[in-house]
């Protein structure tokens, strides 16, 4: 399966504006709270179910399950143990991950349409159910230290069980990624128009900002180009796409000095919000000193430092730093500020 850790292109607006109309609403004073369709609240209700799923495959507890396994165990057919292996404690499987797989299921089905989206998922759903029963079993067999008492023939089978699902799940997780990202793509402009027609431009550049940074990282995968192979891509493309996100940064930061502004947007800018979107600038910009220069030495967690050897990560510290802008976009969005 293509990694996609970080890859969170859909990993937005789990309540944001066009999901839940009331939020200008709320911003403005407006006690119409319950203006909705029984068509728009469907329509909200799926795109939500959506996201929430998507989010959880894309380091969310979903993906956070499969990784701390495959990180003990290994990706090969025939399980790993290291020679020190004494315990194994898995993240927790829990019943909301259920929930969600069956709640996007379940919506699938219901309008709007996401054609292509609507059918992968379908497909998706029942292998990610599985494989959630297959680690229930492990975390089971694992805490209750069965694998001393037969020497781990069971967990030799589980392991098996696990990587046939793994690999089936792959694809198939591919295949939605793939094919809701074009949902989610056109309701994140449609997003951004709504905030610009309401002049609410804090919370547009906001937005504005997590969406350039993902275009540079929707780039880099698309050229396939990764840490090993940086030097590979073209660096006025980069410097086009680089100057957009410092540009929309800029104006975020002089949007929310406004304390009339903040006002009358009900908006307070989170600590992590600021760290994460400076945190992405700083690392966007050692990409583009790697580029100019030609030189990959260049390293973000070095804070701007020439490495002194070793593998150097930018690209996957900029996914990272991406992820974390995301996380903290979705959390500071939910703030209520009052007037």
């Amino acid at each position: 399966m293509s990694r996609r850790l970080h890859y969170i292109l859909c990993s937005i607006l789990l309540c944001f504006l066009l999901s839940s109309c009331s939020l200008i609403d709320e911003i403005k004073g407006s006690s119409n709270r319950s203006g909705l369709s029984v068509e728009e609240e469907h329509a909200n209700a799926k795109y939500s179910a959506y996201i929430n799923l998507n989010n959880m495959m894309t380091g969310g507890m979903f993906d956070r399950m499969m990784e701390t396994y495959i990180d003990e165990f290994g990706l090969d057919e025939e399980i790993y143990i290291s020679d020190d292996f004494s315990e194994f404690t898995s993240a927790p499987v829990l019943d909301g991950l259920v929930n969600a797989v069956n709640t996007a299921v379940d919506r699938a089905s219901g309008e709007p349409s996401y054609g292509d989206a609507d059918a992968s998922l379908i497909l998706l759903g029942p292998t990610m159910l599985d494989l959630i029963d297959t680690m229930k079993e492990i975390s089971t067999y694992y805490s209750a230290k069965t694998f001393v008492d037969d020497q781990f023939v069971k967990g030799k089978e589980l392991h098996r069980q696990f990587i046939a699902q793994y690999e089936e799940y792959g694809p198939l997780a591919d295949q939605f990624f793939d094919d809701f990202d074009l949902i989610a793509a056109q309701q994140k402009l449609k997003d951004l128009d709504k905030l610009k027609e309401q002049d609410l431009l804090i919370r547009y550049y906001a937005l504005s900002v997590v969406m350039r940074a993902q275009d540079i990282e929707k780039a880099f995968f698309d050229a396939e180009i990764y840490d090993e192979n940086i030097l590979d891509y073209d660096l006025e493309e980069y410097r086009a796409m680089y100057d957009l996100l410092t540009d929309d940064l800029n104006q975020f930061m002089e949007y929310s000095k406004d304390d009339k502004r903040r006002k009358k947007e009900a908006w307070s800018t989170l600590p992590v919000l600021d760290s994460s979107m400076q945190g992405v600038k700083v690392t966007a910009t050692d990409i583009l000193q790697i580029l100019e220069t030609g030189d990959a030495t260049i390293n973000s967690d070095t804070q701007g430092k020439v490495t002194t050897g070793g593998r150097n990560a930018i690209l996957s510290s900029y996914f990272t730093k991406v992820s974390r802008l995301v996380d903290a976009y979705n959390n500071n969005i939910k703030v209520k500020v009052g007037n």
